[in-house]
């Protein structure tokens, strides 16, 4: 090992900056997101920026929380292409490998990921209500031994796992940039990027008296509505927007129940469900369904308004009822999953927000949303990129599943026998 959390504890004031000028810093719940987008802070904030800055092959561990049993505290992600250039805070304890790429470095970090690695790193904890590690108890930690083919076998499973994970995002932002290329949506982005007060002239009906609807997007929604003929509705099928119903959540152990899915859950590259007995089926989702974030506050880092597409794994899973189900219509979800993740679509989701402190969505005003015409050159490349996307992403899951398996059950007992 060459270090241990370099930036673990430090202090530094965080300095907003435009997007252009700064760096991405990472929160631990950026750090474990599908698509990390972190905060953008001034690089000179920190006083030596280098000891934050993520590099592939590290192994990046959640250092503050507590032990609850669905908590990210304490748990190993690797960090890959997606996670690379951007700059992690004083919450996140970064191992750095002599060689980040070899055999053990990977097996090392499948164990750290496993539920017993969890626990291990865990048991250094001290503090009374948020934790932290200790790093004298955590770099005494042993690593499992293992026969040299096993080893090879599991970080050859991790080696994939994120590849895999990589090609997932490369491809949702090649969809992504089809749809943001249209001219309407560059006019579009223009208006909306900044999130700042802003007064607007309204000619418009009034299907709500909140302000936020017709404000918020600085007149995107408005440009967007004289320039696409097509809503939502168009390619939503019928009764297709609602929420979960509200059902008790009694937790059990497998092989009983489903894993049950919250609003976060829905957007870590690695969940961590609860295990509960199945209340309705109407909590399965069918795969194609776009889940988003349906109740939240409107800070810039939340998941309120974030979109993420089912796919036929995820279709065996409860989501909870905060999320709101998007059921397009056969052969319109990876293009309406696309546009609704872009930065316009996001703002456009937001802007359809009602109430005081936990806002919500109201589904008239959000089948009432404008939608792009694409090409059909173009609708097709878009299919393709996300289709390519989920099932890189399925990969990726079921190899990482298979290396921690393998820990949990085959390594693990034979170490401790």
């Amino acid at each position: 090992m060459k270090e241990f959390g370099p930036a673990y504890g430090t202090v530094f004031t965080r300095l907003d900056c435009h997007p252009k000028h700064g760096i991405e810093l990472l929160s631990q719940s950026d750090m474990f997101a599908a698509e990390p987008r972190g905060r953008v802070i001034r690089r000179d904030s920190m006083r030596e920026p280098k000891r934050h800055l993520v590099q592939r092959g590290q192994v990046l561990i959640a250092g503050a929380g507590t032990l609850g049993e669905n908590e990210l505290y304490g748990r190993a992600l690797l960090a890959d292409g997606r996670l690379a250039g951007k700059y992690v805070g004083p919450d996140s304890m970064t191992l750095v490998f002599e060689e980040p790429d070899d055999d053990f470095s990977l097996f090392a970090y499948a164990w750290l990921a496993s539920a017993p690695g969890v626990q291990a790193v865990r048991s250094t904890s001290y503090g009374t209500k948020i934790l932290r590690f200790r790093t004298d108890l955590l770099t005494s930690l042993p690593v499992p031994a293992a026969p040299k083919k096993i080893m090879q076998t599991v970080a050859e499973l991790v080696r994939t796992s994120s590849k895999g994970r990589e090609t997932y995002l490369s491809r949702l932002l090649s969809a992504r940039s089809i749809v943001d290329s249209l001219p309407e949506m560059r006019e579009a982005h223009e208006l909306c990027f900044d999130r700042r007060s802003r007064t607007l002239m309204w000619a418009g009906p009034f299907p709500t008296l909140s302000a936020w609807t017709f404000a918020s997007t600085a007149g995107a929604l408005a440009h967007l509505r004289k320039r696409w003929a097509g809503r939502l509705a168009d390619v939503v099928e019928p009764n297709g927007i609602f929420r979960g119903g509200r059902f008790p959540r009694v937790p059990c152990a497998p092989p009983h129940g489903v894993d049950f899915m919250s609003q976060r859950d829905a957007f870590l590259i690695r969940p961590i469900p609860q295990r509960v007995q199945l209340p309705s089926t109407s909590l399965l989702p069918r795969p194609g369904t776009i889940m988003v974030g349906g109740q939240g506050t409107l800070g810039e880092g939340e998941i309120f308004g974030r979109a993420a597409l089912v796919s036929k794994d995820g279709a065996s899973l409860a989501w909870t009822e905060h999320l709101l189900r998007i059921v397009p219509q056969k052969g319109q979800e990876a293009r309406l999953y696309t546009f609704l993740t872009t930065m316009v679509g996001f703002r456009l989701l937001r802007s359809t927000a009602v109430g005081t402190k936990l806002l919500s969505m109201r589904p008239d005003l959000v089948l009432a949303l404008p939608i792009p015409s694409l090409s059909s050159q173009s609708a097709e490349l878009v299919d393709r990129h996300v289709y390519e996307a989920v099932e890189a992403r399925v990969v990726a899951d079921a190899a990482e599943a298979e290396a921690i398996r393998i820990i949990e059950q085959e390594v693990v007992p034979q170490w401790l026998a």
